[in-house]
């Protein structure tokens, strides 16, 4: 099989010649195995580690990422400091929003117009025989709480539900038709719709059931839709726990759950794949707190060994970390977690 039908036959229940393989990595895990493998560039370790998928993504071209003081920020103007790719707002641009024209009025508001869709298509069209992901980041609930800071967004929220609703609107309309686009650009590369929004902390979600029903649901059924509309299967990105979402996303259309924090509240694997085997696909599951950080090269492939066989009588799986892969994981642990996968 090639890594495209693979994937897809996966992601239909159908018999495979062994579960798909994926690949995120904080981007020294990158050099660190590159080094190790001794291959030239990130593609060659994707086809070492025998990745099914690739993820092209635009090129940002709109306004300069830095503010006036020379900080780096991301395309909602929000200063950012840390370590690596996880880095964190270091300043809350509408920290003191108090009105629905004040969140019109913010001069830092990216328009879909700011990527570069043509070298995006070009991209994609090149890894004909993977299973591409396509689709905006959707990170709309995490950007507001970063524009505004995460206490503040959640008072809006009791407050002045108003001036909450319109900046997750400003947020989604921006990343809604910037998804759109890269379809109407590159739709027939395209395999699966992929977005991604965190809604659960460590020991349970991130907010009620009422909450998450009106200041979340219906902004993310709008990502969910672009890849509805364009007859794409869709996967759904969302840290911690969010096993209390699970029949909603189900409900709404999503096809696909990533990444399966697995010691976050309700994640546990077996538990998941006996309560939605068949019904839902989970894409990630192998271990970045304990397993993979702390554990031997033997604890990992045995992970991986359990997690084939928790999901092989449903199919749907797709073996990944379960976050990103950090520096604190030894290259070892990470060498047998995809030697074990791609031995299946």
């Amino acid at each position: 099989m090639t890594p495209k039908e693979r994937v897809l036959r996966n992601y239909k229940f159908q018999p495979v010649d062994r579960f798909s393989i994926d690949f995120c990595a904080e981007s020294k895990v990158y050099a660190s195995l590159r080094q190790h493998f001794g291959v030239a560039d990130d593609l060659a370790l994707m086809e070492t580690l025998h990745v099914d998928f690739r993820y092209p993504k635009p090129k940002w071209i709109g306004f300069s990422l830095t503010d006036s003081q020379g900080r780096p920020t991301d395309y909602f103007g929000i200063p950012r400091a840390g370590a690596g790719d996880f880095g964190y707002a270091v300043e809350h641009p509408l920290a003191n929003v108090q009105s629905v024209a004040e969140v019109k009025a913010y001069d830092k508001w990216p328009s879909p117009e700011m990527w570069d869709y043509d070298q995006y298509a070009r991209d994609c069209a090149s890894f004909e025989e993977y299973a591409v992901l396509g689709g905006a980041w959707g990170w709309f609930f995490e950007a507001a709480c970063e524009l505004v800071g995460m206490d503040r967004f959640f008072l809006l929220i009791a407050d002045k539900p108003e001036v909450a609703h319109a900046v997750l609107n400003r947020i989604v309309t921006f990343m809604e038709r910037t998804s759109a686009i890269m379809f109407e650009k590159a739709g027939r590369y395209i395999d699966i719709c992929f977005t991604g929004d965190d809604y659960g902390f460590q020991n349970g979600p991130m907010m009620s059931g009422r909450m998450f029903a009106e200041f979340v649901q219906p902004y993310l059924q709008r990502m969910y839709h672009v890849g509805r509309r364009n007859a794409k299967p869709v996967m759904h990105h969302s840290c911690g726990s969010v096993a209390r979402w699970i029949p909603t996303f189900i409900e709404m259309g999503l096809n696909i759950l990533e990444p399966i924090q697995v010691r976050a509240a309700g994640m546990n694997p077996r538990e998941l794949a006996a309560q939605y085997g068949g019904k839902l696909c989970f894409h990630g599951s192998i271990d970045t707190q304990n397993t993979l950080p702390f554990g031997t090269p033997e604890d990992v492939r045995r992970e991986v060994r359990d997690r084939i066989d928790t999901f092989r009588p449903f199919g749907g799986f797709t073996i990944a970390p379960s976050q990103h892969l950090m520096t604190d994981i030894p290259v070892a642990n990470i060498v047998a977690m995809y030697e074990a996968a791609y031995e299946g």
